[in-house]
């Protein structure tokens, strides 16, 4: 399973801290923004540079390289923003670049919202410390939430700064490698504050139309590649939508119980998990799925473990569906995505459940 499940949006924040102004959140919560974004900036050395360096190591040579491609693809194909971000890099020296908790209640599938000067809300909380990362999730499990926390290998700052390509990005496939940046620079292209589904699954969607446009330049058997990541996206496919299934059974079911009775409550939940592991199972011995995620389904799984496949994948079918309707012109899917995102949220959803049918 993918490491990236979340980013950290941290500009608007390091922004305000540095001109002095009141925040949502804590004082303390925006230093330790300001000071992690701060030192990654302050690390940063053009890519140019690391590939030219003889005492760079080849394969991540090779993999810089790859990313400089990705990126003038994204701008005179894909029409994404040309900027200064993934012009550099650092490396962290460490597995991820910040730690992101997500919470619910214990008997709800619905995330806790954390609200942020220009990101909005977010089903996320997001520390460039580990431990203080675990710290937020400890206080909100002794109040008997339901908590994950999961290291994220990238953030997104919305252009407000010249984002890096940091070490933790590198872990990937090629080809997803190449998406990663077109997801990130999605993020620069519309953003609508507050609505993290909507957000994500734009991103999603363009990553995924992006790499099989790119896959098609970069090798002579570039319809076997072609194939092989189509067949590969179907396998994930599958698992994302048997979870976010069981999401949505687990949701009804939770909303049936009489929230006064809570050991009806556990016995829901209990059994809503063991039925999700279960059609994993029978997913996995039918030949289906993908073993990326067998970890995933082995650890012990709570609401909070659910809540980012919606965001990321809940609305990518529409976001295609909406690309082939303007003509397979990015320009003009921009400008539809862009013309959705001024909806009101209700408006918007019902949009996309439209073009999701």
């Amino acid at each position: 399973m993918s490491k990236r499940l979340v980013k950290f949006i941290v500009g608007g924040g390091a922004l305000l801290i540095l001109l002095g102004l009141s925040a949502c959140e804590s004082v303390q919560f925006y230093s330790q923004a300001a000071i992690g974004h701060s030192k990654i900036m302050l690390g940063r050395t053009p890519i140019t540079t690391v590939i030219e360096d003889p005492t760079t190591k080849p394969e991540l040579a090779r993999r810089l390289a790859i990313i400089q491609r990705a990126r003038v693809f994204a701008v005179s194909e894909l029409k994404l923003p040309d900027n200064g971000s993934y012009r550099q890099y650092v490396d962290l020296k460490r597995p991820a670049v910040v730690w992101n908790v997500v919470v619910t209640e214990a008997y709800s599938t619905k995330p806790m919202q954390h609200c942020f000067p220009v990101a909005g809300c977010v089903s996320y909380r997001g520390f460039f410390d580990k431990a203080d990362a675990q710290a937020f999730a400890d206080q909100l499990k002794s109040k008997g939430h339901d908590v994950v926390l999961s290291g994220a290998s990238a953030y997104s700052t919305l252009g407000w700064f010249s984002d890096p390509v940091v070490s933790s990005m590198l872990n990937r496939s090629d080809l997803d490698l190449a998406g990663l940046i077109f997801h990130e620079l999605a993020h620069q292209q519309v953003y609508q504050a507050g609505d993290t589904a909507f957000n994500e699954s734009f991103a999603t969607a363009v990553e995924f139309m992006g790499i099989e446009s790119w896959a098609k330049t970069q090798a002579s058997d570039s319809e076997a590649l072609i194939s092989k990541y189509q067949q590969t996206k179907q396998r994930n496919k599958a698992v994302v939508t048997l979870i976010l299934k069981h999401r949505q059974l687990l949701a009804e079911a939770y909303k049936r119980t009489n929230t006064t009775d809570k050991d009806a409550l556990a016995k829901v939940k209990k059994d809503g998990f063991d039925a999700l592991r279960a059609d994993y199972k029978l997913l996995r011995q039918q030949g289906g799925g993908s073993d990326g995620y067998d970890r995933w389904i082995a650890k012990p799984l709570n609401n909070a473990s659910l809540v980012l496949f919606g965001d990321y994948h809940g609305w990518v079918s529409a976001f295609e569906t909406l690309f082939e309707r303007s003509g397979s012109d990015w320009l003009r899917f921009y400008e539809a995505v862009e013309a959705l995102s001024k909806l009101s949220k209700e408006a918007r959803t019902q949009q996309l459940k439209a073009l999701r049918l």
